[in-house]
């Protein structure tokens, strides 16, 4: 009698806030505002839910309802306080399955606080971030999630960790703070994916779920803090673009592998390689530009060239994960030494007043050329990887840190001489050369170098080579 009590005070409910929500729109409210208010108040229920129901098949009897009824409406339009009279989506129908499917896990696993975030988190991140973004969506996302604002994305990561968080304090303190921030990057980054009204389902659903792993397997903590950190630093980097959509992708994944398998120390080297590599490239950037035809990639980086610049990283501390041979983290580091000191050296080395000259012959070369270098590019690129060389005298001291170092600007000359010799270039119509293979449609042709060796390739090798090189000097000097 209780649960039979408790579903008809859960559609009761349901129908008093739909009514009232109805009167507010008859009096001026707009459809969005009276749409999205639905959608916040109607997430509560699930906190009544929690008190009122203690069977599985009961809980579900609402939205099991609501699921028919919603689609209906959907369909015909019968409840006006939860429609659009324009470009209306099923969003309305998801919201109420994935009410159902959250119960129906949450009361099946004797959890339903962790259904509760899921479903808090889309009542009040996706309502309130849709009303956000209708009022401050001035900023929004390079294409092609350019449908999605900052503000909306923020907010859905703001409230999403309240919710979490305040649940957690009451039903699982102990990892309150890790839930919280762990579900609102994935909350914002599945938010910022999702489309038409799909979201009432990605969203709660992934909340949940991550939630769950916290709780319940303490062995996916190190991914889940190395997702959620990516997450926090690529999104914005997204935003300002200074990596593609597919870089970001590829930077998230290698993000949180690296935490998981590296930890701090080797994450904190990449973001030091992301960060200044990112800043260096923006210092003096109209007074170092080249012409677009020079280089085969122009504008942020592509999920190429953050597999050429991290992949070795990752191929050592994995290694390491499953070895245990810390040969292989100094290796990782000096992977990121390698690569910033070939970025400053770039870079920096473009500012030059002086013409770059060939590493092979001496003989002037154009800016910007591979295998070209200067000597203010040799001291950026000293500078470059003793940014890095200093993250390793926190667990290998003043050894370890000079064989970061050592590889890093071995790797700088290696990767130029790599570039002068075997690096593809092209015979532009106007005699010049380029790194491009194509000019306006037509393959040009193959004037130095191999043909498949382009920047990304020479980039990966260099890094790898000198990567393997710092492990076996280790053995010599620690």
């Amino acid at each position: 009698m209780n649960q039979l009590l408790a579903i008809v005070i859960s559609f009761a409910c349901v129908f008093v806030v739909l009514w009232g929500v109805a009167l507010l729109k008859k009096r001026g409210w707009g459809e969005e505002a009276t749409r999205k208010l639905v959608h916040i108040l109607l997430s509560n229920w699930i906190l009544l839910a929690i008190v009122l129901f203690t069977e599985t098949w009961a809980v579900c009897v609402a939205p099991a309802g609501f699921v028919v009824l919603n689609y209906i409406s959907y369909r015909r339009g019968i409840f006006s306080a939860i429609e659009r009279t324009e470009n209306n989506t099923p969003g309305t129908v998801w919201y109420a399955v994935s009410l159902l499917l959250l119960c129906w896990a949450g009361w099946s696993l004797a959890t339903p606080w962790i259904a509760a975030c899921g479903i808090l988190s889309m009542g009040y991140g996706d309502g309130f971030a849709a009303l956000m973004g209708l009022r401050q969506n001035r900023h929004r996302f390079p294409v092609p999630l350019a449908h999605k604002s900052l503000e909306g994305t923020l907010t859905v990561a703001v409230l999403t960790a309240l919710a979490v968080g305040a649940l957690c304090l009451v039903y699982a303190p102990s990892v309150a703070l890790r839930a919280a921030l762990c579900c609102a990057a994935v909350a914002a980054a599945v938010e910022l994916y999702s489309l038409s009204g799909i979201d009432n389902l990605t969203l709660p659903l992934s909340v949940s779920f991550v939630a769950y792993l916290i709780v319940m397997f303490p062995a996916t903590h190190p991914y889940l803090d190395g997702l959620a950190i990516a997450l926090g630093v690529l999104l914005p980097a997204f935003y300002l673009e200074a990596l593609t959509l597919s870089g970001m992708h590829c930077a998230t994944l290698l993000g949180a592998f690296l935490y998981a398998w590296g930890g701090p120390l080797i994450f904190g080297a990449l973001l030091l390689f992301f960060v200044f590599g990112s800043l260096v490239s923006k210092i003096g950037r109209e007074q170092k530009r080249v012409p677009s035809s020079l280089h085969e990639r122009q504008g942020p980086r592509s999920s190429v060239q953050v597999i050429a610049n991290g992949l070795p990283a990752l191929l050592f501390v994995a290694v390491h994960h499953f070895t245990g041979n810390q040969f292989f983290m100094l290796a990782a580091l000096a992977s990121f030494s390698v690569a910033t000191a070939d970025t400053f050296s770039s870079e920096i080395g473009m500012l030059s007043t002086r013409t770059p000259v060939s590493i092979l012959t001496g003989k002037p070369v154009p800016k910007g050329i591979s295998g070209g270098v200067t000597p203010l590019g040799f001291l950026a690129a000293s500078l470059g990887s003793l940014v890095i060389a200093a993250t390793a005298l926190f667990s290998f001291g003043w050894a370890g840190a000079l064989v970061v170092w050592l590889c890093g600007m071995a790797g700088s000359v290696l990767d130029s001489f790599m570039g002068a010799v075997f690096q593809a270039k092209y015979r532009l119509p106007c005699g010049g050369l380029t790194e491009r293979p194509w000019a306006e449609g037509v393959p040009l042709p193959l004037a130095a170098g191999i043909s498949w060796m382009n920047n990304d390739v020479i980039n990966f090798l260099s890094i790898l080579l000198c990567g393997a090189l710092a492990s076996a000097l280790t053995g010599f000097s620690l």
